[in-house]
């Protein structure tokens, strides 16, 4: 038996294709069978000079929409919009989280922390960003409201050491934990993970690549699963004494949107989400499926096999301990 998981892909790599290549020739019933997909096109350097001329075009506003649409995808879904025509301004938060039961946020694909605590939010494209992080998180405080995060979003690139002291020193002044997300953090959300719908539609940036759609009759079934599995796991009283229908079923929304070819974020956020609904209240065995899944995921549709390889042994850890309890 091979033992690790790049040595199962060793067969593609000696072919001369990726382990998702050689997936899709061996088994392209497991893939998406639509064609001509809408897609949107944006590069780094384009929205990187975007960023750069936010305040040069008088598009803050847009921005500050633009940057709550990509925490409430990227960090967490619960962030109500600050009222008034001029937004947050220096003296209170351009956004901020609102609570939600324990029930709802377990179905989150994201930080189910928020759900809990209360974290607020600024939004620059100034130039002297340090300044305005500064500025920001102190108008945050004076507002006398008690918040477990501050996070500050910026168009400016910053380098990493530089943000890391600016974060020591607010945690020691204001004695509240700050992340500063920069211009870097934006592209990689954007860029990287396959956000850039969020950039078309908010900044106007990027290209929108309108062939018409023509959704295979695989992903027209999958589709309309998979809108099911997500209503009724967003519904906290559909699974009442039922966790382990409730395991099942985030397992297979994550099935679904890896079958459809979602971006990875979300069917990442999704066999995270069934892992974790696996751990409460699921057996034993379906703790093992949706982290196998996961890891079976990682290699054959992202060529991943860095987080198979590191994950392999505590999987095969956990995998004999559930032999020995049965």
């Amino acid at each position: 038996m091979k033992s690790k998981p790049s040595e199962v892909a060793d067969d593609s790599m000696q072919l001369g294709m990726s382990p998702s290549q050689f997936m899709r020739q061996l088994r392209p019933e497991y893939y998406s069978d639509t064609s001509d997909r809408s897609a949107y096109v944006l590069d780094g350097p384009t929205l990187s000079f975007h960023l750069d001329t936010i305040t040069d075009r008088n598009q803050t506003q847009g921005f500050e929409l633009f940057c709550r649409k990509l925490c409430e995808r990227a960090i967490c879904p619960n962030l109500r919009p600050q009222t008034g025509p001029e937004g947050g301004g220096d003296s209170k938060v351009d956004s901020e989280t609102y609570p939600v039961s324990d029930e709802i946020s377990q179905t989150y694909i994201g930080d189910v922390k928020a759900a809990g605590e209360r974290w607020a939010f600024a939004f620059s494209a100034k130039k002297t960003w340090a300044d305005k992080v500064r500025k920001d998180v102190k108008g945050i405080i004076d507002t006398g409201r008690k918040y477990d995060r501050i996070i500050c979003v910026t168009s400016r690139p910053a380098r990493s050491k530089d943000r890391a002291r600016l974060e020591d020193e607010l945690l020691d002044t204001c004695g509240v934990s700050v992340t500063i997300q920069d211009r870097s953090w934006i592209a990689k959300e954007i860029i990287e993970n396959d956000r850039k719908d969020i950039a078309f539609n908010y900044l106007g940036v990027g290209q929108e690549i309108t062939d018409r759609l023509r959704l295979g009759p695989a992903d027209y079934s999958r589709t309309q699963q998979l809108e099911d599995a997500e209503a009724a796991l967003s519904n906290p009283e559909a699974f009442t004494g039922l966790e382990v229908q409730r395991a099942s079923e985030a397992l297979i929304a994550a099935k679904l949107s890896r079958g459809l070819e979602r971006a990875r974020t979300d069917t990442d956020g999704r066999f995270l989400r069934a892992i974790r609904f696996a751990k409460d209240g699921g057996t034993f065995r379906q703790q093992l499926e949706a982290r196998y899944e996961y890891l079976w995921t990682a290699i054959w549709w992202y060529d991943d096999l860095a987080l198979a390889n590191e994950s392999y042994d505590d999987l095969a850890d956990f995998a004999r301990a559930m032999m020995d309890f049965g």
